[in-house]
């Protein structure tokens, strides 16, 4: 019976092996039986945890289980936070790799794992060129004449030739493998000769329109090393100029291919990432891109992940910001001068230019902002700048008064009857709010910082001058 229990055990722990999808093994010199360490992969610039292991008896720590890991770049964190990282590919999830507490390349070694062979080669190969990278680095330092910086510039680059020539020749070598692909990810697309000192636009448009040719975007692997997020960030925050009317195709545009090529956590990820990026964006009239997410994707049901809650908070927020994004026409209001007897309405007045200011005489932030404004204006209103300036408050006699203190001149108006619905129209949540209009009250300017709006008001004047004049 004993003997037949035996047996029974060894079959239960030999299928329990055999079944899982996933078996990875450490054996880590330099360890104790006991200590714990962490498994984790790489999503974008974060690491997300997946699981912990204790060192065995035999200093053997594994991670293994019935389900396959997501294929990525992964990390073991030893129990003083050092780690390696390592490559889990979709298959051949069954592997033992050995390396010591040193963590150097030398250290490391793989069985059963096609991926962590060439990983490792490629870890070790770099030590050398690694190295002189620092060294020149330090000469360059100490250089001082430019010939000596030219000369330690060329010796660098073929540094870099020689890192780059290994890594093409293991992608092209190993090239059904994700370390290939992982590879091929950080080298930069070849600008063609013909015009590689081309000086129209036609090196940029190349380099735009191939940027992406190196990144497997139908693997969402690559969602998981830590190449893909840096890749976004330049082609969306600086290859791509920096205006809403060029960003909106160009996001739609990845977005697609990402979709089409069928890699839904890339995709997620990616609108994510837009979302919240142009969202916190500082540049002006990038709410034009967080209106466009909302509506084109989260509104329109491409948003998989997104619960019902999140949809409509999205599309309520896309309502309250869509009447004053730039290039659209202001939403027109009346109010009263300091009167109470006659009313301005903003769509009568005739200027080439007009500020739009939301401000409240108590407000510290409007008590910096207002004087320049008013700066502005008095050395631009001969020239037809104009400024439509809306208290938005109840201290009537308050604010009066500080008219009066400061000498603001332009056009003051409030909501004398409390029947207006600008508050609700240009989403007023917070004071001073700006808004530089054309002679036609389309908002082509939101909220620049005040010091800027006299240039602004100079290059709009410039505009609407030249596109007044006569066709010769």
């Amino acid at each position: 019976m004993r003997f037949i229990k035996t047996i029974v055990l060894l079959l239960f722990v030999g299928y329990g092996i055999a079944s899982a999808q996933h078996n990875i093994s450490f054996k880590i010199n330099g360890l104790q039986p006991g200590q714990d360490c962490i498994l984790a992969h790489y999503y974008a610039d974060q690491n997300r945890i997946i699981d912990t292991a204790t060192v065995s008896n035999k200093g053997i720590v594994r991670f293994s289980g019935p389900d396959k890991l997501l294929n990525g770049v992964y990390i073991i964190v030893l129990p003083k936070k050092t780690y390696i990282e390592f490559i889990v590919p979709n298959d051949d999830q069954e592997f033992q790799i050995t390396f010591d507490t040193t963590l150097m390349p030398s250290s490391k070694s793989v069985t059963g794992s096609l991926d962590n062979q060439v990983f490792f080669e490629f870890d070790k190969f770099a030590i050398d060129p690694g190295t002189r990278k620092r060294d020149l680095i330090e000469q360059f330092k100490k250089c001082e004449s430019q010939e000596c910086k030219d000369q330690i510039r060329a010796k660098s680059k073929l540094v870099d030739a020689e890192v780059d020539a290994k890594r093409l020749e293991l992608v092209e070598t190993y090239a059904s493998t994700f370390t290939s692909k992982l590879l091929k990810s950080v080298i930069d697309v070849e600008i063609p000769e013909s015009i590689q000192a081309d000086t129209t636009g036609k090196k940029y448009e190349y380099f735009r329109k191939h940027y992406w040719d190196n990144i497997d975007l139908t693997d969402d692997g690559m969602l998981r090393t830590p190449v893909f997020k840096g890749k976004l960030e330049y082609y969306i925050g600086k290859l791509i100029v920096q205006h809403p009317d060029t960003l909106i195709p160009a996001i739609d545009e990845l977005c697609s291919k990402i979709e089409k090529g069928g890699a839904m956590e890339i995709y997620k990820y990616v609108v994510w990432w837009n979302t919240n990026h142009h969202e916190e964006s500082k540049i002006m009239c990038m709410d034009k891109v967080l209106h466009h997410m909302a509506k084109s994707y989260y509104c329109a049901g491409k948003c998989y992940w997104a619960d019902s809650a999140l949809v409509a908070k999205m599309c309520e927020h896309a309502g309250k910001i869509g009447p004053t994004l730039c290039g659209a026409v202001t939403p027109n209001m009346t109010l009263w001068d300091t009167s109470f007897v006659r009313p301005v309405t903003l769509h009568n007045i005739e200027a080439p230019v007009t500020v739009v200011v939301f401000w409240d005489h108590q407000c510290g932030h409007c008590k910096k902002e207002i004087p320049k404004l008013k700066e502005m204006y008095d050395s631009m209103k001969a020239r037809g700048v104009e400024v439509y300036s809306v208290y938005t408050q109840a201290d009537v006699e308050g604010w009066k008064q500080y008219i009066k203190d400061n000498k603001l001149t332009w056009l003051n108006v409030v909501d004398a009857y409390n029947k207006a619905t600008y508050r609700e129209d240009y989403n007023i949540i917070s004071t001073p709010q700006v808004y530089m209009l054309d002679h036609n009250k389309m908002i082509r300017f939101k909220n620049p910082p005040a010091e800027n709006v006299g240039r602004i008001a100079e290059i709009m004047l410039e505009e609407y001058e030249k596109n007044k004049a006569p066709k010769q």
